[in-house]
């Protein structure tokens, strides 16, 4: 028995299946596309006010617009950046990740990884209520002088500004910490911040020797000493007020520790939980 083939016809069946192809390719390529853009904008975004909160962290990437600025640790400010990390969180999730070349699902995983363990920070952890330490080395302004990303006067502004701060940071650090904290926490805290107050008095005052500007000078003095002040009196307030009133409560315990780790993209095998 001949078979006959229609080659024309056999020609347009293989042009049609290549077009059809080629359509769902092109039009998976412009969804993905228009996926990233979407997720690329809101990552953007969310890294944005993530650094406009923690300052001194922008400047330690080297994003010196940052210069000079400090978190503002109010328990209203507290509250807008946890409803504001818990915003992106469902803007995140209702992305359709179908939509996401592999790279772009990758930095989508990283980044609500990342605002897990952020959320976990302020609401499990609750470190700016639990945890002392999270205001004894906020004046460590060591990076000002040890990177020389501009005149040293400039960063003595800089500095200038973030000491000038400290007043209000105790002020407020002493609002928001619960009445008794965990004991380990507070003698670290305790440390840090004489740390903090013995580097403002000593080793910062021999990196400006060579500063020429006594105006600048005069500046810096009294605002130095006065953040001493308030740093040496937040370790005193610790040692008086909250050492005697201290607690053992300082382990996670399984739960929170699981749920820390989840947080850490890190897979446990539930027989070895």
């Amino acid at each position: 028995m001949k078979i006959f083939l229609n080659f024309p016809l056999l020609l347009m069946v293989v042009v049609c299946t290549f077009h059809l192809s080629c359509n769902k390719t092109g039009d998976d390529f412009i969804s993905k596309k228009i996926g990233d853009s979407t997720f690329d904008k809101l990552a953007d975004e969310y890294v944005a006010g993530y650094l406009k909160w923690r300052p001194q962290s922008g400047v330690g990437l080297g994003l010196h617009e940052y210069d000079g600025k400090l978190t503002d640790f109010s328990s209203g400010s507290i509250t807008i950046e946890l409803a504001r990390i818990k915003k992106y969180k469902k803007d995140l999730m209702a992305l359709d990740t179908t939509a996401l070349s592999s790279k772009a699902f990758y930095d989508y995983k990283i980044l609500l990884n990342a605002i897990n363990k952020d959320i976990f920070d302020f609401e499990v952890v609750n470190s700016y209520k639990n945890n002392p330490m999270s205001y004894a080395g906020v004046f460590d302004v060591n990076i000002y002088i040890k990177r020389n990303f501009a005149p040293l006067k400039d960063r003595v502004r800089s500095i200038i500004s973030i000491l000038n701060e400290a007043p209000k940071v105790y002020t407020d650090a002493k609002k928001n910490l619960a009445d008794s904290l965990p004991e380990p926490y507070i003698k670290t805290a305790i440390l840090i911040a004489k740390g903090t107050a013995d580097f403002l008095g000593k080793d910062l005052l021999i990196a400006l020797e060579d500063i020429k500007n006594d105006s600048l000078m005069k500046e810096f003095g009294p605002v130095n000493k006065k953040a001493i002040e308030e740093i040496n009196s937040y370790a005193m307030y610790l040692e008086k007020e909250k050492l005697p009133k201290a607690n053992k409560n300082f382990p996670l315990g399984r739960e929170n520790y699981k749920k820390m780790l989840s947080g850490e993209m890190v897979y446990l095998e539930p027989e070895k939980i």
